[in-house]
């Protein structure tokens, strides 16, 4: 089924309205997808404060990620303290930090883990690189997709519980379409407005 997107007048409006108030976004990204993936697991559920706190105090105790993968989760959970849920987030980490080392010996290749994911990411299609990320431990399609947009600078649109729940309901209402049909027609419509 083939989903066309129009935008209605009114939303070009607030589009523009945006537009004039915050000007043009612009996505800045660092090609860290590993530091990227850390720092948005940290995010969840806290501040930007603390999860940015967190993330700094994480790197000067560990200089390398494979330090972090490395290290007991209760040092680890105790660089974490300050941005809260410490001890689930030093495990979801570590986790997956094992899973790519798992996935970088099968290849049998010597690189960081740093350089395997920015590599796994960088030569897969938007969607294979969404779904591979969300294979890690704790990572769910919001945080694969501000990752492949943050750090990346891929087409994609995170969206958050809320935002799904009221996609679901819009389409349950128009064409029972699913969850990935919605976020597919978003990202038309984002398409679409980036012309």
């Amino acid at each position: 089924m083939s989903i066309t997107i129009r935008p209605t007048k009114h939303l070009m409006r607030v589009y523009e309205l945006l537009l004039r108030t915050y000007g043009e976004p612009k996505n800045e990204p660092d090609y860290d997808p590993l530091g990227g993936l850390i720092g948005t697991i940290l995010s969840q559920h806290t501040s930007d404060i603390n999860s940015d706190r967190a993330y700094k105090q994480l790197i000067t105790t560990f200089p390398t990620w494979e330090d972090v993968r490395d290290a007991t989760t209760y040092l680890v959970a105790e660089a974490l303290r300050s941005g809260g849920l410490a001890n689930i987030k030093a495990r979801r980490i570590q986790d997956a930090l094992l899973m790519l080392t798992d996935l970088l010996q099968e290849q049998e290749v010597r690189k960081s883990l740093s350089d395997y994911l920015y590599d796994e990411l960088t030569r897969r299609t938007l969607e294979s690189a969404w779904h591979f990320l969300q294979e890690l431990p704790g990572v769910g399609p919001k945080t694969a997709a501000c990752v492949l947009m943050f750090n990346l600078n891929r087409p994609i649109m995170p969206i958050d519980t809320r935002g799904d729940q009221a996609l679901t309901q819009f389409f349950e209402q128009t064409q029972q379409q699913s969850r990935e049909q919605a976020e597919r027609a978003l990202q038309l419509l984002k398409e679409r407005l980036n012309q």
